[in-house]
């Protein structure tokens, strides 16, 4: 019987999955205001112009100039062809397509009648000869509002990858103990990755070392490929097969073609979604909401709208659309948005296919590929393959944002040709998601359900061992709701069936409330409640609270009590010495009275800088069976070589691309700001090299402040563009430009000075820079004017003046006597 519910559960998940990947019905597109009127062609005797004339011509009050047009029965008529020229800029494609390919089909002049049977009002004043037509709101083309267009700044120069980057990250650990035979164990953890003109070359390995013994193996030695244009990657050497649903992901000699990671629904992407359509009859004032956030007020006039880049999270979003019209009409659209992370943008696909052998034995070839592709705004689906020398896998994926909920799943079968298990082995796995981003009062519910068929094992790189497992079939749920502005609850379930001999069932309740305070902390009760497949049902349960001051931000207080008796307290501070901001620790365990746990108490201090991240702790354990002391210590340094050329620097850590900044010698005695327009801000001092993580491949402006130089220093490049790429390094050579002071004497062509004579400075671009003004002796003083080819001006008659300024050691330059030809009438 059981066999049979849990048969009936895969197969219809793997029903449901077929039918959401292949089944899809393209939408009807719903629009607010849709047009309503006959879909047939309009069926009347053929009209003909008794009179041809030019009549001006206005399109929703907007004067289009003259036309040529007829006159039948004293009505103005319109030829369809110039007709639909005219209108194709205001009709949406689908009502031009209905009304110019089915309404007026096998028509060639149009009359008021006709546009009044494709719902647009014709007039014709025969005073004027004039002919107006208007168009309804809800037939404009849908305007396409982007919050957060992508702009590339004006700002040069552009820096962008180098031919030659990395970055070498090293975690060492060291260990000293005295309850153990290896009193000491050092070990290290190595990562690269080398930028050669776009081929990028990984590697990462592990080396311990300990007073008995010593080891080393490499994660991963692999060359890639990166192609935008294809949105392609390519990978070759020692990897991890890439993989998806059930999926195994062994470390294998290999070559992999990957797509490039697509942009999914999170925050501010840019997408197309009929559900953020709306339309304006009026000009009005339109605020837009998203989950109880304001997001955005504009203006806008009549027409139709699709907001691109709203803030949706996981779960049902409630959009609310407020239009203010100008004559005091008020309307609230409200829809809850579905939506789901994992979804991708619509029309586009991701996909990974990867072949070759087990590290360990080369005889042991493996392969593994899968596809998803985007059906919908709420919908995603693929397909996946997987296969070894004993037994192949073919499965579907999916996840589907519903009106009621998120919904993944996954459904795979293995067959095996090698003898071990079962022919056929099916699994399966479907989670489902009720959420309300932003209305915690609202209960949130997640239930999820496993099924494993008798035997099942993913292809991998070694024969199974064993016994082959037994069917089994897991269901677990969790509700959580706030049940006052501060206090929260969940309780959950969880229930596991095992088809063993005999079968075995297993469950589970758990139950929590919280509770948190204004000034910064949260106190946390909760308990479970387990029944085994035999003996009696065991409870425990687990007191935590935490102290989080708000205005103390980097102090905290944590402690945790178990109904078993043990205890775990936690204080973290920081402190400041030598300059330097550290952080202090003290954990300490089982140090109650009573207490039958082994007790410990440990101490530990770390040093968070621009370069390195440097941690050392100590613990001293007390052991209860044996009476006995014992005492460790701990020591980590975390640290990052980055070079770009020939330029090296040294960081913390590098996520992914970066950017390094060097300083030219006239920074060597000052301290410079560099700050992102991301809002990522750092600070060089004394001419240091600075390492900039960039955390997305998306253009970004860097700006640079002299926080510490005399008033006639400015960066040489205040902004600059940065135009990163996949896994690359960037390199930006900051330097200064004085700003200097010029000073001359104007003469005639005679050398008598000029007085009193205005002058406006430009510089070769024909741009203003500033103004001067001759003495009575002729002497003029232009100031603060940078390095370059600069003219001036002089009143009509004076005729204009030329010099070109270059960077010296001085802070002035004299041009000594500056001659010009003054014209005589």
């Amino acid at each position: 019987m059981v066999f049979r519910k849990t048969s009936l559960f895969l197969v219809l998940s793997f029903v449901w999955g077929i039918t959401m990947l292949f089944g899809q019905v393209p939408g009807v597109r719903k629009t607010n205001g849709q047009p309503a009127f006959p879909n047939v062609p309009i069926a009347h005797d053929t009209i003909m112009p008794e009179l041809r004339i030019s009549f001006a011509l206005t399109i929703n009050g907007k004067p289009m100039g003259e036309i040529d047009a007829g006159v039948w029965h004293n009505e103005a008529i319109l030829e369809k062809e110039p007709a639909a020229r005219l209108l194709i800029d205001y009709l949406r494609p689908d009502i031009y397509s209905t009304i110019f390919d089915t309404i007026f089909k096998g028509l060639t002049w149009l009359s008021a009648e006709d546009f009044a049977m494709a719902g647009m009002t014709f007039v014709f004043d025969s005073s004027a000869l004039t002919i107006s037509i208007t168009i309804p709101p809800e037939y404009a083309p849908v305007v396409d509002i982007d919050f957060v267009p992508e702009q590339v700044p004006n700002y040069k120069p552009i820096l962008r990858p180098a031919p030659f980057s990395g970055f070498i990250q090293n975690e060492s650990n060291l260990q000293v103990s005295s309850s153990s035979d290896s009193t000491l164990f050092f070990s290290t953890k190595l990562y690269s990755m080398i930028d050669i003109m776009g081929t990028h070359l990984f590697g990462s390995g592990y080396v311990s070392l300990s007073q008995t013994s010593s080891s080393y193996y490499f994660d991963s030695i692999y060359a890639l490929w990166n192609d935008n244009a294809r949105k392609l990657q390519i990978s070759l050497g020692m990897i991890s097969a890439p993989g998806t649903g059930f999926q195994s992901q062994p470390s294998l000699y290999a070559i992999s073609f990957a797509s490039v990671e697509n942009q999914r629904y999170l925050v501010r992407q840019g997408f197309i979604d009929d559900k953020t359509e709306f339309t304006i009859h009026k000009l009005a004032k339109v605020t837009v909401e998203v989950n109880g956030r304001p997001i955005r007020q504009v203006l806008l006039a009549p027409g139709n709208y699709r907001i691109l880049d709203l803030p949706f999270t996981t779960g049902l979003n409630e959009f609310i659309l407020r239009i203010e019209e100008t004559d005091g009409n008020v309307q609230v659209l409200r829809r809850i948005v579905p939506r789901d992370g994992n979804i991708l943008q619509v029309g586009t696909s991701e996909f990974a296919f990867s072949a070759g052998t087990s590290t360990t034995d080369w005889s042991e070839f493996f392969a593994s590929g899968y596809y998803l592709y985007g059906f919908s705004p709420t919908f995603s689906g693929g397909i996946n393959l997987q296969s070894d020398k004993r037994s192949a896998m073919g499965g579907l994926t999916w996840v589907s944002a519903l009106p009621i909920g998120t919904l993944n799943g996954s459904a795979s079968v293995v067959g095996r040709w090698d003898g071990w298990g079962e022919m056929f082995a099916p699994a399966a796995s479907v989670s489902y998601l009720f959420s309300m981003p932003e209305k915690d009062y609202i209960p949130s519910l997640r239930i999820s359900a496993n099924y494993r068929g008798l035997g099942f094992e993913s292809p991998g790189t070694s024969a199974p061992t064993g016994s082959a497992p037994d069917a089994f079939f897991s269901l677990s749920a969790n509700l959580y709701s706030k049940i006052f502005a501060r206090t929260g609850t969940s309780i959950g379930y969880s229930f596991t069936l095992t088809e063993s001999a005999p079968p075995t069932m297993t469950h589970g309740l758990y139950a929590s409330i919280s509770q948190s305070f204004i000034r910064g902390g949260n106190v946390n009760l909760s308990g479970q409640l387990s029944f085994p497949a035999s003996g009696t049902p065991t409870f425990s349960a687990i007191l935590a609270f935490s102290i989080m001051p708000k205005d103390i931000s980097q102090r905290s207080f944590n402690y945790l009590q178990t109904s078993e008796g043990s205890t775990s307290l936690g204080i973290l501070d920081k402190t400041s010495a030598f300059g330097q901001v550290f952080d202090v620790n003290l954990n300490a365990s089982n140090l109650l009275p009573g207490s039958k746990n082994d007790s410990s108490v440990g101490l530990g201090i770390r040093n968070n800088s621009d370069y390195i991240d440097v941690s050392a702790s100590g613990t001293l354990s007390y052991a209860n069976s044996t009476n006995t002391y014992s005492g460790s210590g701990y020591a980590q340094l975390r640290t990052t070589m980055a070079f770009v050329g020939n330029h090296v620097a040294f960081t913390r850590q590098i996520p992914d691309s970066f950017l390094l900044i060097t300083s030219s010698p006239a920074m060597k005695n000052g301290a410079v700001s560099y700050k992102l327009s991301s809002g990522s801000q750092y600070l060089a001092k004394h001419g240091q090299n600075v390492v900039v993580p960039l955390t997305s491949y998306t253009t970004a402006v860097l700006s640079t402040d002299l926080v510490e130089a005399s008033l006639n220093l400015n960066p040489r490049h205040p902004f600059v563009v940065v135009s990163p790429a996949y896994r690359s390094g960037i390199l930006f050579e900051s330097d200064v430009v004085k700003r200097y002071i010029i000073t001359g004497r104007l003469i005639d062509q005679n050398g008598k000075p000029i007085a009193y004579l205005p002058g406006d400075v430009y510089d070769i671009g024909g741009s203003l820079e500033t103004s001067t003004f001759t003495d009575e002796l002729g002497k003029f003083d232009i100031y603060d004017i940078l390095p370059g080819m600069y003219r001036v001006e002089w009143p009509e008659g004076y005729g204009s003046t030329q010099f070109e300024l270059p960077e010296t050691e001085s802070d002035s330059i004299d041009l000594g006597d500056v001659m010009i030809h003054i014209e005589t009438k």
